[in-house]
């Protein structure tokens, strides 16, 4: 059985973040309505797209944000539509909601008024209040805001961008974790509550280590490139790709120097944890030497067999193919009617005793307006 069978939520969020959370919900039996405007969600146009054609139908990132949800499409500039909205949150348990509401003119308490248990989950990019509440947020603004791209690059070279939209994802996290409090506090207490969520706090709050630094007054981490501590923690290349090592203890270091083949790297002016940091430079030369001649799998599954934490830097492709997550069952096909079959990733956590799946392809715009929207959002 499903978790969340006979939750509805209605998701009039327009962003990554709260689409995310939505599918959260969805994939543990959640009745998700995803509310569009006539022209589609923003992520309808994001692609990426099969053959590179836009196609609103077609947009990857819409086809995984979405699978198993419904749509309808509401206008907001439509008395009618803001009408039919109103209705349905009057029946939904959740509502999550990352602007659209208040462009609407639609405040929590006329809804909670209708449903006292309403719980509203309201996303932003820098929060409610504040000076920054109105600045306009991407990832690479909320990167750039919570202090992760100072910590990005080489120490000699300007800070880089560290890439993808993990900020918002991180948020929807969140989001869902305090959907699932609020929930419970609801049901004992027949009281809904909103639950605000800033990608701003969600990417600050995971990065504790330099916040914590400088209250202690403890010098700040520099930016470090490709090596974190030397040689022994870094990105290292092979025949056929690159790994990642984590070697810091003397007994690791000698483990995977017999692996490449070099034991007489783990003695001399490289036999402690300091020399090798202060030699970094010499000590790669010669490990990239031995490494050029290997292959990646042949260098981790040696060193895995010693409980040496080296991994390969897997590409996409290899994850598609990973023996770890086929083993597991972890990819879902899922076919779409106008895109077709689409790889999604599976579960993000794994309950002992409860279903989870998606339950179906990304909906085509409007495609439950009738059903919903006309006749009703029933129980």
């Amino acid at each position: 059985m499903s978790v969340m069978a006979g939750l509805r939520v209605l998701e009039t969020a327009s962003w990554v973040a709260g689409q995310y959370c939505g599918k959260l919900l969805a994939d543990h039996g959640g009745d998700v309505l995803k509310v569009e405007p006539p022209e589609g969600d923003p992520t309808r146009r994001a692609g990426p797209f099969p053959g590179e054609t836009p196609d609103p139908e077609r947009s990857g990132l819409f086809l995984h944000l979405n699978a198993g949800k419904r749509s309808c499409v509401i206008d907001s500039t439509c008395d009618t539509d803001l009408e039919a909205l109103r209705r349905m949150a009057a029946s939904a348990d959740v509502v999550i909601d990352d602007g659209l509401l208040a462009a609407a003119g639609i405040d929590y308490e006329s809804l909670r008024s209708q449903n006292p248990a309403l719980v509203l989950v309201s996303l932003s990019g820098f929060g409610d209040d504040g000076p920054y509440r109105d600045f306009r947020a991407n990832d690479f603004a909320i990167y750039a805001a919570s202090g992760w791209i100072a910590a990005m690059g080489r120490p000699d070279e300007p800070p880089v961008y560290p890439g993808r939209d993990y900020p918002f994802y991180i948020a929807a996290l969140y989001a869902a974790f305090g959907t699932t409090i609020a929930l419970y506090h609801a049901r004992r207490s027949g009281r809904g509550q909103r639950v605000g969520v800033s990608a701003l706090d969600a990417a600050i709050s995971v990065d504790f280590y330099e916040t914590t630094s400088h209250s202690f007054g403890v010098p700040l981490r520099q930016r470090h490139g490709s090596r974190i501590s030397g040689v022994a923690s870094s990105l290292q290349p092979c025949r056929d790709g690159w790994i990642a090592l984590t070697v810091n203890v003397n007994s690791a270091w000698d483990a995977f120097c017999d692996v490449i083949g070099a034991p007489e790297l783990a003695t001399g002016p490289f036999a402690t944890p300091q020399l090798r940091l202060a030699n970094a430079d010499a000590l790669e030369a010669r490990v990239r030497e031995k490494l050029s001649t290997l292959a990646v799998a042949d260098v981790v599954e040696a060193c895995q067999a010693r409980h040496v934490a080296v991994a390969p830097v897997a590409t996409v492709a290899d994850l598609l193919d990973s023996r770890q997550l086929r083993a597991r069952d972890w990819w879902q096909r899922v076919a779409h009617p106008m895109a077709g079959p689409l790889q999604h990733p599976g579960p993000p956590f794994r309950l002992q005793k409860a279903r989870w799946r998606i339950p179906g392809p990304a909906p085509l715009l409007g495609q439950d307006q009738d059903s919903l929207v006309t006749n009703g959002w029933s129980r």
